[in-house]
């Protein structure tokens, strides 16, 4: 369906949060944290921290397949079926989502166990911790995938 556009409404809330929503995001955030962050830019109702996400938002439809008899391989094929298309008329796909407040972890802080991201982000709600301190909150495993 190339020429069909589908616009979705979101429900309104009976009770909405009021409060700050702040997001982290990096370079591996795809899908729906993407759509997150960037529906809380386009509305107003939150910070996002981190770096540019991913940019991969469309959805695809997988096919298995198999080619040969003897050997048999098999393999799939990913074909698109929608793309997400934001109030603003833009696409994330390719593009991702440029984070309101830049920051990273540089090689050194990685390597520290030091999280600048989530200091930057609790110094927006007061909470005044060193990146070294906000690293100490979470353990290693949940804040980044550090491939060996």
């Amino acid at each position: 369906e190339r020429k069909k556009t589908k616009a979705r409404e979101i429900a309104p809330s009976l009770k909405p949060f009021g409060g700050l929503v702040i997001v982290l995001v990096d370079a591996d955030s795809g899908s729906a944290s993407e759509i997150l962050a960037r529906v809380l830019q386009l509305e107003d109702r939150g910070i996002v921290i981190g770096d540019r996400t991913g940019g991969t938002v469309q959805r695809a439809r997988y096919i298995p397949k198999v080619a040969g008899v003897n050997p048999v391989v098999p393999y799939s094929v990913a074909v698109t079926t929608s793309i997400l298309i934001m109030r603003d008329g833009k696409s994330l796909e390719k593009v991702g989502v440029a984070p309101d407040l830049p920051s990273w972890p540089t090689g050194a802080q990685l390597a520290a166990g030091e999280d600048p991201a989530l200091a930057k982000a609790l110094a927006q709600t007061g909470n005044k911790l060193t990146p070294a301190e906000a690293g100490k909150l979470l353990p290693r495993d949940k804040r980044y995938d550090v491939v060996d």
